[in-house]
């Protein structure tokens, strides 16, 4: 299946998004004026308000103005009541202006049907371009955390998305993604980023000590851990009911207890009510968060992956269970385990089936997918080509958000690469991972999913 039918595919199954604004706080105005030109021409066309070709009815809802207010695409089951005038109807002769018009009230999600009237409503697409953000994670990255523009990289598309934004916060660095929410962290500070709207929220200082890591539960909640040197410390900041966010808490430690190495490459998760710290050879500490007393337990088990590796990182999956990505020297081998709960030891993961898996950054995500070239496929943050930069606006349509090309006349042709521009790796394919030689590693990223919460 090429690309362009995969694409077609995911846009005809997108999930349902949230409400956003934008940083003025106000939906984004169309990117077309309606001319009364147009607004004449549309009222001829649809003087019976019913549009019949090829199997598509599309009907016009006027107001008392006639201002048109919204287009509705029915299947063809539903156009059986069509009156006769209507079948005689020519549609594919619309002017393409007018079909501009239509599509800028139509859902992302139903370009595709629109373009299959007819050649005509198909080359109208070509004039309303837009890339839809809901069909993988995005990578989100920036050259530098002070003051950068915000750009998301699509591994489906291979390109970065760079929008008007900057992370205007000197001395920060990235520290989680929970939904459409960025989390950075300073010496003293924590900062929260609407990754829609671009508003930045300063939570209160940090009066104890540095957080090494933060976890955000997307709702109420805050955590930020101090793991240095094997010693484990934990902080929690509620929002409260007037959406402010209150002082630290800070919990008591033993500075003579046991010591935990962690990985250094992901943050901890939560999971059941519980947060889970991973250690460097394997181990589990683990947190109630709901108590919010004491401190990390180190579990007795599991104390081993029963692999080698050199980075490892510890994700919740979409069906909630806890797994850990070990990817070895420069790439080689790869392999991902799970954690068996009745008897507290790690088990190795075969085959991830419909899934893809995005690590590699502080926070891990996994994704089922339709896009078969796609499937049971881990995603690392390296390029062998760097992508091509579009420089685009983040807009919603309806409940629906995609990435809108500043120019009108932006090349949105679908290369099918096939993922061989970024590191990937098949699990169990029956080879040697590709080593990371030669590769562009983005250092400043973190992968986001906006439908995640």
């Amino acid at each position: 299946m090429s690309k362009s039918k995969m694409l077609a595919h995911e846009l005809s199954h997108s999930p349902i998004r949230s409400n956003w604004r934008t940083s003025a706080g106000k939906r984004p105005r169309r990117r077309w004026t309606r001319r009364q030109s147009t607004r004449d021409a549309l009222r001829s066309y649809a003087r019976d308000r019913d549009l019949l070709h090829r199997g598509l009815l599309a009907t016009f809802c006027w107001d008392e103005k006639f201002n048109w207010n919204r287009l509705i695409l029915m299947s063809e089951s539903e156009t059986a009541t069509a009156t006769t005038s209507s079948r005689e109807q020519d549609w594919s002769s619309l002017p393409a202006d007018i079909l501009v018009e239509i599509l800028e009230y139509l859902r992302w999600s139903s370009h595709p049907s629109f373009g299959l009237v007819c050649r005509r409503w198909q080359s109208a697409r070509a004039l309303s371009p837009f890339y839809p953000v809901w069909i993988t994670p995005l990578l989100l990255n920036v050259a530098d955390v002070g003051s950068s523009n915000v750009r998301y990289y699509s591994p489906f598309y291979h390109k970065n998305f760079e929008i008007a934004y900057k992370l205007n916060t000197p001395g920060a660095k990235i520290c989680c993604a929970t939904g459409q929410h960025l989390t950075l962290c300073m010496k003293h500070l924590v900062l929260t980023v609407q990754l829609l709207t671009g508003d930045v929220c300063k939570l209160p200082p940090i009066i104890r000590g540095r957080f090494d890591a933060v976890v955000y539960d997307g709702d109420r909640r805050m955590f930020g851990v101090e793991k240095s040197f094997g010693v484990l410390r934990i902080a929690r900041c509620i929002k409260n009911n007037m959406s402010e966010w209150a002082e630290w808490e800070y919990r008591w430690f033993d500075p003579d207890g046991p010591l935990f190495p962690t990985s250094p490459d992901c943050n901890p998760v939560l999971h059941n009510g519980l947060m889970y710290l991973l250690g460097e050879d394997g181990g589990l500490a683990v947190y109630d968060v709901s108590r919010h007393d004491g401190n990390f337990k180190i579990l007795d088990k599991p104390n081993s992956f029963g692999f080698e590796c050199e980075d490892s990182y510890l994700v919740e999956s979409d069906q909630h269970e806890l797994m850990v990505v070990l990817i070895g020297h420069r790439g080689t081998p790869v392999n991902i385990v799970k954690l068996n709960e009745h008897t507290m030891e790690w088990e190795k993961i075969e085959n991830l089936e419909r899934r893809s898996l995005f690590t590699g950054t502080l926070s891990t995500t996994m994704k089922e997918t339709s896009i078969k070239w796609m499937q049971n496929k881990i995603f690392l943050p390296r390029f062998y080509d760097w992508p091509q930069t579009v420089l685009v606006d983040l807009v919603q349509q309806d409940d629906e958000l995609a990435f809108v090309p500043n120019s009108r006349f932006s090349d949105t042709t679908i290369e099918d690469n096939y993922g061989t521009d970024i590191w990937t790796y098949e699990l169990g394919q029956g080879e040697e991972a590709k080593e990371f030689w030669e590769m562009e590693k983005v250092n400043y990223s973190i992968w986001v999913d906006f439908s995640s919460y």
